[in-house]
């Protein structure tokens, strides 16, 4: 009998773990959610802080009156008990034929020990906040959303707060100004890279020689070579490929915030662009940024399969000393 009692709460605990699993992969509505449903399902998830900047992590919001209104300029603070993570420790250098290249991916290592650095948790749904102050932030928030992807999370367990700490803060939601300093780590745990969502020089070549749809993500001025980077200090674009260009992806919102369009608004404005046929292939850009914000729109809103990213993008390319298309 002792051992059937064994056996009988094992089986029990069994279905529990299971059980809670599915239940925590079911908390997310979808790829991306508002401020008011976070603040309702705050305990469920673990929210990211996702920023370039982190000293205003600690900073108050900064508002302006206008017309009587108090209207928020710039986010300052971060939603309460939310985790903090660097935009700028999502890449690493690396050597490429002699060189040190910044901006590239980081191992499976290097982003395992950043993750475990900030407490983040396995196999609890994550939500990323970015600052909403400008599309720039959305286009990290995404990067950093294919990232955990590309490590390993399941995509129905990552989602982006529309309009970012900037929307919570207009919606009327709390922030808090103390500093994020975690005094431990987490197990977290990163796989090997996705090879589904990662493509390398050598895939990007072979698409031009195949004539695969290969994707510009940047501003159509740096794709039309009108206009150059610090980090690429050059003119032109992949041979081959066509504009995805990022001012089409975003707008900005009546409470200054700024978020993604939907589905439906894609489809009409990509038609608007040209874009009138979503084909699965490669994206890319300077350094990632961009072609992730194209990612998680085309792959995560959208629902396209067979997309890859080029993280090295023209700057990795550049740096290998390869041909680019200008005028």
């Amino acid at each position: 009998m002792l051992r059937w009692n064994k056996l009988w709460r094992l089986w029990i605990g069994t279905v529990v773990c299971v059980l809670s699993g599915w239940a925590q992969a079911g908390v997310l509505p979808g790829p991306l959610v508002t401020p008011q449903w976070l603040h309702a399902h705050a305990r469920e998830v673990q929210i990211v802080d996702l920023r370039d900047n982190l000293n205003t992590l600690s900073d108050d919001p900064k508002f302006t009156t206008v017309n009587g209104r108090k209207v928020l300029d710039a986010v300052g603070g971060h939603i309460v008990d939310a985790l903090s993570v660097n935009f700028w420790g999502l890449r690493q250098k690396r050597d490429i034929d002699g060189k040190t290249v910044d901006f590239l991916l980081p191992t499976a290592d290097a982003f395992q020990a950043s993750m475990q650095a900030v407490q983040l948790q396995q196999d609890k749904p994550i939500v990323i906040a970015p600052t909403g102050d400008d599309a720039t932030s959305l286009q990290e928030a995404a990067f950093f959303a294919w990232e955990l992807q590309l490590f390993g999370v399941p995509a129905e367990q990552i989602a982006l707060l529309d309009g970012g700490t900037h929307a919570w803060i207009a919606a009327g939601y709390p922030v808090d100004t103390d500093a994020i300093a975690p005094m431990t780590s987490s197990a977290w745990k990163a796989s090997a890279p996705n090879p589904e969502l990662l493509a390398t020089t050598a895939q990007v070549q072979a698409a031009q020689r195949a004539h695969k749809p290969l994707l510009d993500a940047r501003p159509l001025a740096q794709f039309a070579g009108l206009e150059r980077t610090p980090v690429v200090p050059v003119f032109g674009r992949l041979d081959g490929s066509r504009a995805l260009p990022a001012e089409l992806l975003y707008r900005q919102a009546a409470d200054g915030s700024w978020r993604f369009l939907t589905p439906a608004q894609y489809k009409t404005v990509f038609a608007l662009g040209g874009v009138t046929r979503l084909q699965p292939g490669i994206l890319y850009c300077n350094t990632g940024q961009y072609a992730a914000g194209a990612w998680f729109v085309l792959s995560r809103i959208l629902d396209l399969k067979g997309l890859r990213e080029y993280p090295g993008g023209m700057n990795e390319w550049v740096q290998r000393g390869l041909p680019i298309a200008s005028f």
